[in-house]
């Protein structure tokens, strides 16, 4: 997982991929449930299957542009990207979702 410490290395990470899914972890080191979400998303990232998905991280704390730029407003927030755009978001209520998201868009 590649992390991420500019908006402007954000935008580029997006226009690099392209076609390919982009999912973007945003995280911080007080985050409670940051653990959990990590060891899910580098579950997913090991599967074959989702070879091809760019996966990104943010701390909202080293890098504030870009969780404001994404409307992030609590954590833990995943979203996905295809083309440049937000095609989907999950949190933690919704992270047992991660794999099927990545399956819908990938």
């Amino acid at each position: 997982m590649r992390r991420i410490c500019t908006k402007a290395e954000f935008q580029r990470e997006l226009e690099y991929a392209g076609d390919r899914l982009v999912a973007v972890d945003f995280t911080a080191v007080w985050c409670k449930n940051n653990d959990n979400v990590t060891r899910k998303i580098s579950d997913a990232m090991f599967q074959p299957e989702f070879s091809e998905v760019v996966f990104l991280q943010v701390d909202v704390d080293d890098n504030e542009d870009t969780p404001a730029f994404c409307n992030v407003d609590f954590l833990p927030t995943v979203q996905f990207y295809r083309f440049g755009q937000k095609v989907s978001e999950i949190h933690e209520d919704t992270l047992d979702n991660l794999t099927s998201v990545l399956r819908l868009h990938r």
